[in-house]
C-alpha cells in the first residue's frame, strides 16, 4: 500500500492535528463503539451498569441477565437524522443525510435452578439466564462538505510535500499521486518538488460515509441470593464500513523558470477523488457484576476485554486536471483513473472497565449512572509490513489518550402502565492535542401491559472536531509559507427516534 500519501490525506476524516495515516484515523473510529441498547435504557443515557433486567445487558454488563424471572424477547428500530454543519475559510455550509436501521434484537431464556425441598428459596444460586442478541454498535452514516477560497495553500502543496522523499521524477510510481500530479503538470521538480498552482483558489471537500458496526453477542447471567448478579458473555463484530470523497480546486496557475509556455497564465481546475470500502471482524469478552448494597441500591462493574480484529480494506484514488490557457480553449483534460491499494491488517481495540450506581426512589422513580474508561492510547495496530507496523503504533502512542465517558439517566412511574425517562451521555476526548467534545441527551416514554412492553425514545446528540481536506507534510521546503493546510470546524448533530417492542413469557 502507498501508505506515504494515505499519511497525509487523512487530514480528510482525523480531527485537527498530526499527519495521522488513514489506518490510525480508521483504528479510531472503529474502537469509539456504543452499547447497543433498547429504547429505554437509551431514553436514560444508556447508564446501565447498575441496572440490569433488560435486554440491553446482552451489549452491557452481563451481569444484568441474572435478574430476568421470565424469559423476554424484543427489538428495537431507529430513525436517523444527522446533520453537518461546517465552516471552513469564513465560509459556512450545511448537509444532511437520513437513515432508517435496525438497532437491536435479543431474547433471554430464564432457567430456575431446582432446590432441595425445604431449603431456603431466597438464598444461595436461584437463576441462571442465557441470552443471544445482535446489537448495532456504531452508525457511520454521515455526508459533508466544506469549501472557500484559500489565500495560503493548494492541493498541489500537499502532493509535492508528499513527494519530498523521493530523488527527483523518475523515482515516481506512475500509478501513485505524485506521480499523476507531475505528468499533468501539477508539480514539478526543481532541486526539490514544489506546487505549480497559485493562491487564491476555490476549493470544494465533499465527503461521504455509509456503513456501521454491530455485534451478536452469547451471554449467561446467575442470581445469587437476590444480592449478587454476575454475568459473561463472547460478542462476535463486525465492521462495514465505505467513505466516497471528492476534493475539487480551481484558480490560476503560477509561474516558473521552466514552465510551459501553454500554461502561463493559464486557468486550472483540479478534482481529486478517493473511496475506501473495508470490511473485519473480531471477537471480545464481557465480565460483570451487580451488587444489591440495600433494596434501593445497587452498584454495578463491568469489563469489556479488547477486540481483536481482523481487517480488509481496498483504498484507491484518482484525479481529473483540466487547463484553460490565457488566450484560447481549454485543453483536453489530464485523466488517471482510480489507483488501488488493496491492504489487510489486524488491531486491538481498548480494554473498557466501567462503574455505576442504580438508586430507586420513592418506589416509583430511578437515577443511575455510569463511568466509563477507555485508553486509546492502548490499541494496537499489526500487518505483515513490519516498518508500517511500528510506525503506525508510535503514531497511535503520540495521538491517542486515555478518555472517560459519563452517563447518567432516570425513569419515572407515572402510573401502573407508563413511565418517563430522561438521560444524558458525554465522551471523553480521545486526542492529545486536538479539540473533541460529544454529548447526547436523551428522553422517552415506556408502557407496560401485562406480558406486552413498547418503549419510545428520542435522543440528540452533537459532536464537534476539526478536520483538513489534506495535510501538507512538514517535509515541503516552503512548509513555513502553507502551514499544515486551513482547518474547517465541523458539528455533527444526529436526530435519533428509536422504538423498542418486546414480550416476556413463561
Amino acid at each position: 500500500m502507498k501508505l506515504k500519501n494515505i499519511l497525509l490525506l487523512t487530514g480528510m476524516v482525523l480531527p485537527l492535528g498530526n499527519a495521522f495515516a488513514q489506518y490510525t484515523s480508521d483504528l479510531l473510529r472503529f474502537s469509539q463503539t456504543q452499547q447497543g441498547v433498547t429504547a429505554r435504557f437509551r431514553a436514560m443515557g444508556s447508564a446501565q451498569t447498575a441496572l440490569g433486567g433488560d435486554l440491553s445487558s446482552l451489549s452491557g454488563n452481563p451481569a444484568g441477565l441474572g435478574m430476568f424471572t421470565r424469559n423476554d424477547l424484543s427489538l428495537t428500530t431507529d430513525f436517523s437524522s444527522v446533520t453537518a454543519n461546517s465552516t471552513y475559510l469564513a465560509t459556512s455550509t450545511s448537509a444532511q443525510k437520513e437513515k432508517l436501521g435496525f438497532n437491536q434484537a435479543g431474547a433471554v431464556f430464564h432457567l430456575a435452578i431446582p432446590r432441595p425441598r425445604g431449603s431456603d428459596l431466597t438464598r444461595g444460586w436461584l437463576g441462571l439466564n442465557f441470552g443471544i442478541g445482535y446489537n448495532r454498535t456504531n452508525n457511520f452514516n454521515l455526508d459533508n462538505r466544506y469549501g472557500g477560497t484559500n489565500t495560503r495553500s493548494t492541493f498541489a502543496d500537499f502532493i509535492a510535500g508528499s513527494a519530498a522523499g523521493y530523488s527527483g521524477p523518475s523515482a515516481l510510481a506512475d500509478e501513485s499521486l505524485e506521480g499523476m500530479a507531475y505528468d499533468s503538470f501539477l508539480i514539478d521538480y526543481s532541486n526539490g518538488f514544489f506546487a505549480t498552482t497559485n493562491t487564491p483558489n476555490s476549493q470544494l471537500s465533499s465527503s461521504f460515509y455509509t456503513g456501521g458496526q454491530s455485534e451478536l453477542n452469547l451471554a449467561v447471567g446467575a442470581n445469587y441470593s437476590n444480592q449478587l448478579y454476575i454475568g459473561g458473555s463472547i460478542s462476535l463484530t463486525s465492521i462495514n464500513f465505505t467513505a466516497d470523497k471528492e476534493f475539487t480546486e480551481s484558480g490560476k496557475t503560477a509561474p516558473y523558470a521552466t514552465q510551459p509556455a501553454q500554461l502561463i497564465g493559464a486557468g486550472y481546475r483540479l478534482d481529486y477523488h478517493s473511496s475506501q470500502v473495508t470490511d473485519g471482524s473480531g471477537i471480545n469478552a464481557k465480565l460483570g457484576l451487580i451488587y444489591r448494597a440495600s433494596p434501593a441500591v445497587r452498584l454495578g462493574l463491568n469489563f469489556v476485554s479488547p477486540t481483536w480484529y481482523t481487517v480488509d480494506d481496498d483504498y484507491a484514488e484518482g484525479i481529473e486536471t483540466r487547463y484553460t490557457p490565457a488566450t484560447g480553449s481549454a485543453y483536453a483534460p489530464y485523466t488517471y483513473n482510480d489507483a488501488d491499494y488493496p491492504s489487510s491488517y489486524s488491531f486491538r481495540s481498548p480494554y473498557k472497565v466501567s462503574g455505576g450506581i442504580s438508586v430507586v426512589v420513592g418506589g416509583t422513580g430511578l437515577i443511575t449512572g455510569d463511568a466509563e474508561y477507555v485508553d486509546y492510547s492502548s490499541i494496537h495496530f499489526s500487518s505483515d509490513d513490519r516498518p508500517t507496523t511500528t510506525f503506525m503504533n508510535k503514531d497511535i502512542k503520540n495521538a491517542f489518550q486515555p478518555a472517560t465517558n459519563f452517563r447518567v439517566g432516570g425513569e419515572l412511574k407515572i402510573s401502573s402502565l407508563t413511565m418517563l425517562r430522561a438521560g444524558y451521555n458525554t465522551a471523553g476526548n480521545p486526542y492529545k492535542e486536538a479539540d473533541y467534545s460529544s454529548e447526547i441527551i436523551s428522553a422517552g416514554i415506556g408502557y407496560r401491559k401485562n406480558n406486552f412492553y413498547a418503549d419510545f425514545t428520542y435522543a440528540n446528540s452533537t459532536t464537534r472536531y476539526n478536520t483538513r481536506p489534506y495535510v501538507i507534510s512538514q517535509d515541503l521546503s516552503y512548509y513555513n509559507q502553507t502551514g499544515p493546510g486551513e482547518a474547517a470546524d465541523i458539528e455533527e448533530k444526529r436526530n435519533n427516534f428509536y422504538v423498542t417492542f418486546g414480550i416476556r413469557f413463561k
